[in-house]
């Protein structure tokens, strides 16, 4: 995905009134930049409910006056989600969300192995006691989310625990490129399909990665965190094929095509 243009003084343009938004959260907070953060997650919430649609456009004016805000935190917002692929600006008419292609799904996942599947290895190899306790606690924590049917806190717990193994393996470059192709996971259209998963499903499959992180296993851990990237790709490069009417009797072989294009060498 290319980086979108920016409008003069690097800021997005107000853009004329574009397509309806849905009822969005106003937000309080004490600093533009939480105020953003917010802004973010509302604007994620409405993309994956399909109450924001690719190919639209949208006014900051709008976003602002529906989420009770001021511009200044809506562009930032906009701008950060710019930098991650997931907004493209058009001067003077307003913003619109990207599509993603299944291609793109697959290349970030695949980035996200090349670096998080030796980072589980390093987390293996490095985590002392309270570090392991901690893992212990987040799986623990996504368990609790997911027995209780609430997909939304045992995302945040998946979340948690990505992030925890990454401090561990202590690399605070790979910690923010994989936090930030995370966020543009977060935002694909496709995601809001793979809210019918099982959540149970979703926390189980982590369990062979953070029992090899917990035992010390190097090399358990890094061919669970593969299997675990690879299983999560696979579902929504699938996903994305089926949002660009795939016929579905070729949407196993098409996936096993885009991923296998993607990973090679990886």
């Amino acid at each position: 995905m290319t980086t979108p243009p920016r409008s003069v003084a690097g800021s997005p343009p107000e853009g004329r009134p574009g397509a309806a938004l849905p009822a969005l959260p106003s937000v309080a907070a004490t600093t533009d930049s939480s105020l953003a953060v917010q802004v973010m997650t509302a604007v994620r919430r409405a993309i994956t409910a399909g109450e924001m649609e690719p190919g639209r456009l949208y006014s900051v004016q709008q976003l602002a006056s529906a989420m009770d805000v001021s511009r200044s935190p809506v562009r930032e917002g906009l701008l950060r989600l710019g930098e991650a692929g997931l907004i493209r600006f058009h001067r003077n008419r307003g913003f619109e969300i990207v599509e993603v292609s299944p291609a793109d799904v697959a290349e970030i996942f695949a980035v996200r192995t090349a670096l998080e599947v030796p980072a589980a290895r390093r987390a293996a190899r490095l985590a002392g006691p309270e570090e392991l306790d901690r893992i212990r606690a987040q799986w623990r924590t996504m368990h609790d989310a997911a027995r209780a049917g609430d997909l939304e806190a045992t995302t945040r717990a998946d979340e948690g625990l990505h992030r925890l193994l990454l401090l561990v393996a202590d690399n605070s470059q790979v910690l923010r490129l994989v936090e930030r192709l995370r966020t543009t996971t977060a935002f694909l259209g496709v995601v809001a399909a793979t809210s019918r998963r099982p959540v149970d499903e979703l926390a189980r499959e982590h369990d062979t990665l953070v029992q090899a992180v917990l035992a010390r296993d190097e090399e358990a851990a890094g061919r669970a965190m593969r299997e675990h990237l690879t299983s999560t790709a696979r579902r929504l490069v699938a996903q994305a094929l089926l949002a660009r009417r795939t016929p579905a009797e070729r949407v196993e072989e098409l996936t096993a095509q885009v991923w296998d294009a993607a990973t090679a060498g990886y």
